[in-house]
Protein backbone atom coordinates (compact mmCIF):
# COMPACT_ATOMS: atom_id res chain seq x y z
CA UNK A 1 0.00 0.00 0.00
CA UNK A 2 1.03 3.81 -1.20
CA UNK A 3 0.52 6.13 1.59
CA UNK A 4 0.14 9.67 -0.01
CA UNK A 5 0.35 13.27 1.79
CA UNK A 6 -2.91 15.06 2.22
CA UNK A 7 -1.34 17.66 -0.10
CA UNK A 8 -1.27 15.66 -3.16
CA UNK A 9 -4.56 13.72 -2.33
CA UNK A 10 -7.20 16.57 -2.17
CA UNK A 11 -8.09 18.59 -5.19
CA UNK A 12 -5.73 21.49 -5.82
CA UNK A 13 -9.13 23.65 -5.76
CA UNK A 14 -9.05 22.61 -1.69
CA UNK A 15 -5.77 24.18 -1.22
CA UNK A 16 -6.99 27.66 -1.89
CA UNK A 17 -9.40 28.02 0.83
CA UNK A 18 -7.93 29.33 3.81
CA UNK A 19 -10.15 28.83 6.96
CA UNK A 20 -10.34 31.75 9.62
CA UNK A 21 -8.51 31.25 12.87
CA UNK A 22 -11.86 31.17 14.24
CA UNK A 23 -12.59 28.05 12.01
CA UNK A 24 -9.83 26.40 13.38
CA UNK A 25 -10.56 27.21 17.31
CA UNK A 26 -14.26 25.99 16.41
CA UNK A 27 -12.68 22.83 14.94
CA UNK A 28 -10.11 22.22 17.88
CA UNK A 29 -12.74 22.58 20.54
CA UNK A 30 -15.24 20.49 19.12
CA UNK A 31 -12.68 17.67 18.26
CA UNK A 32 -11.65 17.68 21.60
CA UNK A 33 -14.56 17.35 23.07
CA UNK A 34 -15.46 14.84 20.88
CA UNK A 35 -12.43 12.75 21.56
CA UNK A 36 -12.96 13.28 25.34
CA UNK A 37 -16.49 11.68 24.70
CA UNK A 38 -15.69 8.74 23.31
CA UNK A 39 -16.19 5.48 25.10
CA UNK A 40 -15.06 1.94 24.33
CA UNK A 41 -17.90 0.28 25.85
CA UNK A 42 -20.37 1.97 24.35
CA UNK A 43 -22.25 0.92 20.75
CA UNK A 44 -21.91 2.21 17.38
CA UNK A 45 -25.03 4.08 17.66
CA UNK A 46 -23.78 5.77 20.09
CA UNK A 47 -20.64 7.16 18.85
CA UNK A 48 -22.69 7.45 15.67
CA UNK A 49 -24.57 10.25 18.25
CA UNK A 50 -21.68 11.74 18.47
CA UNK A 51 -20.11 12.03 15.48
CA UNK A 52 -23.45 13.71 14.06
CA UNK A 53 -23.13 16.36 17.35
CA UNK A 54 -19.76 17.55 16.42
CA UNK A 55 -20.62 17.97 12.61
CA UNK A 56 -23.31 19.84 13.20
CA UNK A 57 -21.79 22.41 15.65
CA UNK A 58 -18.75 22.40 13.91
CA UNK A 59 -19.89 23.00 10.16
CA UNK A 60 -22.69 22.09 9.54
CA UNK A 61 -25.57 23.35 12.03
CA UNK A 62 -27.24 26.17 10.25
CA UNK A 63 -27.02 25.30 6.70
CA UNK A 64 -27.25 21.10 6.02
CA UNK A 65 -29.57 18.63 7.89
CA UNK A 66 -27.96 15.79 9.23
CA UNK A 67 -29.87 12.20 10.23
CA UNK A 68 -30.31 9.31 8.85
CA UNK A 69 -31.90 7.83 5.21
CA UNK A 70 -33.55 5.24 5.03
CA UNK A 71 -31.08 2.24 5.86
CA UNK A 72 -27.86 4.50 5.69
CA UNK A 73 -27.15 6.15 9.48
CA UNK A 74 -26.12 9.26 8.82
CA UNK A 75 -26.38 11.80 5.95
CA UNK A 76 -25.72 15.25 5.31
CA UNK A 77 -28.26 16.58 3.16
CA UNK A 78 -27.50 19.32 0.45
CA UNK A 79 -29.22 22.39 1.85
CA UNK A 80 -31.05 22.49 5.40
CA UNK A 81 -34.32 20.87 4.04
CA UNK A 82 -34.63 17.14 5.03
CA UNK A 83 -36.36 16.74 1.73
CA UNK A 84 -33.26 18.05 -0.20
CA UNK A 85 -30.39 15.62 -1.93
CA UNK A 86 -28.32 13.79 -0.12
CA UNK A 87 -24.34 14.67 -0.14
CA UNK A 88 -22.26 12.79 2.32
CA UNK A 89 -23.06 9.33 3.26
CA UNK A 90 -21.12 8.48 6.35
Amino acid sequence: MNSISPRKALNKAYLKVKPSRKDIKKFKDNLKLLLEQINKAESEEFHKNLISKFLQDTYYKSNYFINTKGRNDLVIHNSKYQKSNVGVIL
